[in-house]
């Protein structure tokens, strides 16, 4: 009896210890394996324009890793004017403009996200390029990054803004969960709340999200609005918290 009991124990702690199945698990990433990348160092992303985006669809089983250029097309030239085509574009590392975002000429109510309509998954471990054209240098990006995969989980379409990267939270010293940007850049821009586009039931996001570098040690989670990421651990230089340009906290 007592063997039995120890088996069943035996048997319950594997259980216990392997890592809950995610629908993540069956995607595949396909990118070249033997690039040369790189850590993105503090404010070098300025200049830099495209997304973090890399698929949104219902059959995510093998994903070239490619990154939207934009979420917002830009507008039109006017009659005559000659456009020079970015030759960077619409290759091996870019899909060229999201084309299901829609304009309303009224402010758009969004729908907040949590739990219960999103599921976020993250695998830090996994390394992949995060490709980025920066258009005042003229030089190709290649930065150190892993996936996160979101999920509409509910049974409604769900009504999002204009998505270009997905922000980290860090816990800070306050126990707080701070945002957390890689630069300081000034944001300005119009037009913010009329854009939006449709994230359908069962639909699939995969974005990737650059490391951060450093001799500190902290913990960290991906955030979407009011949902998140499990927590994990991820090297980092405490001197970037002081480098902020704009303070956000996080639940």
């Amino acid at each position: 009896m007592i063997k039995k009991l120890l088996y069943f124990s035996l048997i319950l702690g594997l259980f216990s210890c392997k890592k809950e199945a995610s629908f993540a698990d069956s995607i595949i990433l396909d990118h070249e394996k033997n690039e040369k990348l790189t850590y993105q160092k503090f404010n070098e992303g300025i200049g830099e324009t495209e997304t973090g985006l890399i698929y949104i669809g219902k059959d995510p089983s093998n994903v070239k890793v490619k990154y939207y250029s934009s979420m917002i097309p830009a507008p039109p030239p006017p009659p005559g004017t000659e456009v020079e085509n970015n030759p960077i574009h619409n290759t091996a590392y870019f899909h060229g403009d999201f084309e299901r975002m829609k304009f309303s000429k009224t402010s758009v109510n969004f729908d907040s996200l949590s739990e219960n309509n999103v599921k976020i998954v993250i695998k830090p471990n996994d390394t992949i390029p995060k490709y980025a054209y920066n258009s005042e240098t003229g030089t190709l990006k290649k930065y150190k990054a892993f996936p996160v995969f979101i999920k509409n989980i509910s049974n409604r379409k769900l009504i999002l803004p204009d998505l270009k990267n997905l922000p980290l939270a860090i816990l800070d010293d306050k126990q707080k969960w701070q945002m957390i940007w890689n630069d300081n850049a000034l944001i300005c821009g119009t037009g913010w709340g009329m854009h939006y586009w449709e994230f359908e039931p069962n639909e699939i996001m995969i974005f990737s999200v650059n490391y951060l570098t450093g001799n500190d040690r902290g913990k960290f989670k991906v955030t979407l609005f009011d949902s998140s990421s499990e927590s994990f651990m991820m090297n980092y230089d405490k001197n970037i918290l002081k480098e902020q340009r704009r303070y956000g906290e996080v639940k």
